[in-house]
């Protein structure tokens, strides 16, 4: 097993784990990477297939990836720097994971190693990572003790595409078996050149193992806001179709997620969206619709687009009071998993006072947004009017409406609906 054989590199190189002061934080965690260098790889198979836990295999294209990056700020693990080197496998017979990036090493510093080695992966190795600029080249190097395991060099093309957004499947091997988390990603980004990757002798052979044979791609991030999810185990019995799997990962990112058909059937939801929507059981067969004839219409109106692809990527978010009581937001956007993918959307809840808001509040302050100006567009950005929003925040609605000025000339955007969009990219990323 890989675990063993990690153990033993540690033995092998005489690092003690350190003693646990305090209790450690709890997933989810949030950071924000500056500077990514991340790229991919081809790799030799078979060197690489004796280091994989039982079960686990390679996927038909074999990539490694190789990543190194600084994640300066966030909440729970963050502060560190790290060096990451995995590559792409498949899941065992009857887990639910299909395919991921299956972490093959991974160098981190103190007190991010720690935590990570834990839930996350029993190679982390304490050490330290960094990149600089210079010219139009990226550096990057990952050291342990000193020495250097890790180094990578990219020529960004400085083309970058803002606010891309996504959710991948990792894997890693921890004390209670093989374990899938979910990384659910806003970046900003641009492809770039590789100049030269290397793992480096020094390196432990399970990660030299991964050396490249050829490049395949690289990417540069400037900014990335992520957030991990808390890990589950891989277990058998597990099999589930395609959009469960997907609206499982959705799930580990602390969102509720449901499939619906384009009349409004609601074909399958996770375990946060049936405690939003006050369901019993599955859910299966019922009507996602609100005692409201404006809002089923609205809603309607944004399945439609969504199915047929006519509408934006993501729907303007549709307040919709369910038939129990209680109000929630629904953001519709077309569904690309699963046998219902021509036929239905993936509808994105959220209540319109649980903790997304503070969330996206937060978050929005990456932006230059002043907290107080931070929250009156999290709240707006939900739907809620300039009115109501001054109420719930103690302000009159002169200087909501000023505040809102400033926030649109911050974010260089100029109507309410495109605060929508970005607000709704940052509560669901």
């Amino acid at each position: 097993m890989l675990g063993d054989k990690v153990r033993g590199a540690f033995r092998a190189t005489n690092r003690p784990l350190s003693t646990r002061q305090q209790a450690p934080p709890q997933p989810p965690f949030q950071k924000t990477a500056i500077d990514v260098i991340w790229t991919g790889f081809r790799i030799d198979a078979d060197a690489v297939t004796p280091f994989l836990p039982d079960g686990l295999v390679l996927s038909p294209t074999s990539i490694g990836i190789l990543g190194i990056y600084t994640a300066p700020s966030g909440s729970g693990i963050a502060p560190y720097r790290r060096g990451v080197v995995g590559v792409s496998a498949q899941g065992v017979p009857g887990s639910d994971i299909g395919e991921g990036m299956f972490v093959m090493g991974d160098i981190v510093d103190m007190p991010g190693c720690e935590v990570m080695r834990d839930l996350y992966s029993d190679s982390v190795v304490e050490g330290t990572a960094l990149t600089w600029p210079e010219a139009d080249l990226l550096h990057g190097v990952a050291s342990v003790d000193g020495v250097e395991w890790l180094r990578a060099t990219i020529r960004p093309s400085r083309q970058v595409r803002r606010d891309l957004t996504g959710v991948d499947t990792f894997l890693g091997h921890t004390r209670a078996g093989l374990i899938k988390y979910a990384d659910s990603t806003l970046a900003d980004l641009d492809d770039a050149e590789v100049i030269s990757l290397e793992i480096t002798d020094d390196a432990p052979d399970y990660m030299q193992a991964l050396r490249p044979l050829e490049y395949v791609f690289g990417l540069h991030a400037p900014r990335v806001n992520s957030i991990w999810s808390e890990p589950r185990v891989v277990g058998p019995g597990a099999s589930k179709n395609a959009a469960s799997v997907f609206l499982s990962l959705i799930d580990d990112t602390g969102r509720a997620a449901a499939i619906v058909r384009e009349d409004g059937t609601l074909l399958e939801a996770n375990t946060r969206a049936l405690a939003l929507l006050k369901l019993d059981g599955s859910g299966v067969g019922e009507r996602l619709l609100s005692n409201v004839p404006a809002e089923r219409q609205a809603l309607a109106r944004a399945l439609r687009m969504s199915v047929g692809r006519t509408g934006p990527r993501l729907s303007d978010p549709v307040l919709m009071q369910l038939p129990g009581g209680g109000y929630v937001l629904a953001y519709v956007l077309p569904l690309e998993h699963g046998a219902h993918a021509r036929d239905s959307a993936l509808v994105l809840l959220a209540d319109m006072h649980g903790p997304e808001r503070r969330d996206a509040a937060q978050l929005l302050q990456l932006f230059g947004l002043t907290a107080a100006e931070a929250r009156l567009a999290a709240l707006v950005g939900t739907g809620i009017p300039p009115k109501a929003a001054a109420g719930e925040l103690g302000i009159s609605e002169h200087t909501a409406r000023s505040t809102l000025k400033t926030v649109y000339d911050k974010l260089e955007i100029k109507k309410q609906s495109e605060l929508g969009h970005l607000v709704a990219r940052l509560q669901y990323s």
